[in-house]
């Protein structure tokens, strides 16, 4: 599709109202500018709200903006009518116009991880384990770049050398919430894993977004598995989503009579699939001859060692080896011999900018050395 055409699809993706003006009834069957022309002469377009405070002017001039934008910060867009736009995204009902991606946008066979802000050490093992295993047979992990489930989604698909997508809620260049800030860098810096937004670049997320955020991540993907959620977790509202797009579910049971879980076992009353295990999921999934064959692998290795307690050394730039005495991380790993810290005196006492300490945490994350809650880090 040429340039003049993905302004079309743009301005399509800004507007007020996209039901009202009935864009949806005409994707399948015509191109952006048909469409556009078609239905402003029907009503007055306007730019949505919250997109407006930062891309002002009627919507093919603000979308010209935002194209000149998005290429001068090395984003790539992709529509609807583009060959490339994710096949199972395009089933979903009303499907995002435009989505706009920085990195490898590698959606061919993809599964969902999302759960609550409020995880623990155990949820947090759960899911880097199922997030691990699942990137080293070959699926790209996708979550929603929040604290908590999401965060440790991302981070064991990374720890795998796997691919992992973050679907944000605001335009790419905000950094939301600003604690993921070494994730974002982290993605960016993989070959094969990508940050998405249906939202412009730096325009800030608004009243609805995350919630719509969420039909991508689980539009997106074969199923959603969902790994912690209470009764009012968002994470249901991506497995609504799931069950509405034909889409498998599947939820970790927890312990019984765990509040913290009820919204775990509210799904598993109503049929998704209850995981005990990386295999469960893969049962409920069609499996190719070289999943099952790596699928053998990995159960061979899991007799050999428990995964979930074994370190992975890593560095920044290949995710494997050990940290060398004279590194940031083994300064970190030396202060913290004496009890937790938090990331300010960390970065005072071993005399290093933030940006290099952030690093070097990250990969201590990553390699299981240390565990993070919020702002304090211990050795694990």
């Amino acid at each position: 599709m040429n340039s003049e055409e993905k302004l079309y699809s743009i301005a399509l993706s800004i507007i007020s109202s996209p039901a009202h003006n009935k864009i949806w009834d005409y994707i399948y069957t015509s191109h952006p500018s048909e469409i556009y022309n078609r239905i402003e002469g029907k009503n007055k377009l306007r730019v949505q709200g919250f997109i407006s405070a930062k891309y002002k002017g009627e919507p093919f001039e603000a979308a010209r903006a935002i194209y000149d934008h998005a290429i001068s910060q090395s984003i790539k867009m992709i529509d609807f009518w583009d060959r490339d736009y994710p096949p199972l995204l395009k089933e979903i009902n009303k499907p995002p116009l435009l989505l706009y991606y920085k990195g490898h946008l590698n959606t061919s066979r993809s599964l969902a991880i999302v759960g609550t802000r409020n995880n623990d050490k155990k949820s947090s093992q759960v899911t880097r384990r199922i997030s691990s295993e699942l990137s080293k047979l070959g699926f790209t992990i996708i979550s929603g770049m929040a604290i908590g489930i999401d965060r440790e989604a991302h981070l064991g698909a990374l720890q795998s050398n796997g691919s992992t997508i973050g679907v944000l809620a605001n335009g790419i260049g905000i950094i939301y919430p600003s604690f993921n800030r070494d994730l974002y860098t982290a993605i960016l810096s993989t070959d094969n894993s990508s940050l998405v937004s249906e939202y412009p670049p730096d325009v800030f997320a608004g009243k609805w977004t995350f919630v719509r955020r969420n039909r991508i991540i689980s539009g997106l993907s074969l199923g959603t598995i969902v790994i912690k959620a209470g009764m009012n977790s968002g994470a249901l509202i991506t497995s609504r989503y799931a069950i509405e797009q034909n889409r498998e579910v599947f939820a970790c049971p927890g312990l019984a009579f765990d509040e913290e879980y009820s919204g775990c076992h509210n799904l598993i009353k109503n049929g998704a699939v209850l995981v005990s295990s990386t295999e469960d999921i893969l049962r409920e999934l069609p499996i190719s001859n070289d999943i099952q064959t790596s699928l053998n692998a990995l159960e061979f290795e899991n007799r050999s060692e428990d995964i979930s307690n074994r370190k992975v050394f890593v560095d920044e730039n290949n995710l494997k080896g050990e940290f060398k005495e004279d590194s940031i991380e083994r300064k970190i790993l030396n202060l913290l011999t004496d009890g937790d810290k938090d990331m300010d005196s960390v970065v005072r006492l071993i005399d290093c900018n933030t940006s290099e300490a952030n690093k070097a945490i990250l990969m201590l994350e990553l390699s299981g050395e240390i565990t993070r809650d919020g702002n304090r880090i211990s050795k694990s």
